[in-house]
């Protein structure tokens, strides 16, 4: 923007007499003017490239703390990973090995027959895998008092490894030198690991041709 003054000698004439007041104040409509122009056109751009740069420095000061909270919780975040690693570690040694599990399963018929229990059926089931450790399931039917099957829960807890009992039906079939005798069905389930060597293979992809 360009500002033009269009000033003639007859112009300059009529303002040299002018009264020295009135001079003074026209100089100083132009001086103030010209400041306004400059202001304009110089400062005001800058006073919104300011707010603009302070806008951005308030979002990184939020940034900045965000990132001090999440640098602050590091080490909070390393040792719970460190605990939750120590845990599953200590659940993977309650697991037996493949070569151990026929020996666990002896342990749970033992633990049966030492609680007074009579074993009805105790038929191992077929394994099913569950990622790095396999489910090894037992069905069993006993016949006994109430307090032998509180005895088997106890022996069965105290074993070495994971086991578990699930899917207890328990009836009472009748009396026994006026004891009641109760039979149990239920199923104790113990678990294998499963190294990483012989986890199951991935699924082919669909459509995937196979080698020859």
């Amino acid at each position: 923007m360009a500002l033009k003054l269009n000033i003639n000698a007859e112009s300059l004439t009529k303002l040299t007499k002018l009264p020295l007041s009135r001079r003074l104040l026209i100089l100083a409509v132009i001086n103030a003017v010209i400041i306004a122009l400059m202001g304009w056109f110089l400062l005001v751009p800058k006073y919104w490239d300011i707010r603009k740069l302070n806008t951005q420095l308030k979002e990184l000061s939020v940034k900045l703390n965000e990132s001090r909270v999440i640098a602050a919780d590091i080490p909070k975040y390393l040792k719970e990973k460190e605990e939750m690693e120590e845990k599953l570690k200590q659940a993977v040694a309650q697991l037996p090995n493949e070569k151990e599990i026929p020996d666990l399963i002896d342990g749970i018929s033992d633990a049966g027959q030492k609680a007074g229990l009579k074993i009805l059926l105790f038929q191992p089931g077929k394994e099913v895998k569950k990622g790095f450790y396999a489910e090894v399931p037992v069905s069993m039917s006993v016949e006994g008092r109430y307090e032998s099957l509180v005895d088997f829960s106890v022996k069965v807890g105290a074993l070495p490894r994971i086991v578990n009992i699930g899917g207890l039906d328990v009836n009472s079939i009748g009396h026994k030198n006026r004891i009641p005798v109760l039979k149990a069905n239920f199923v104790v389930t113990t678990f294998r690991f499963i190294p990483s060597s012989d986890a199951a293979p991935q699924p082919k992809a669909e459509g995937a041709q196979p080698k020859k």
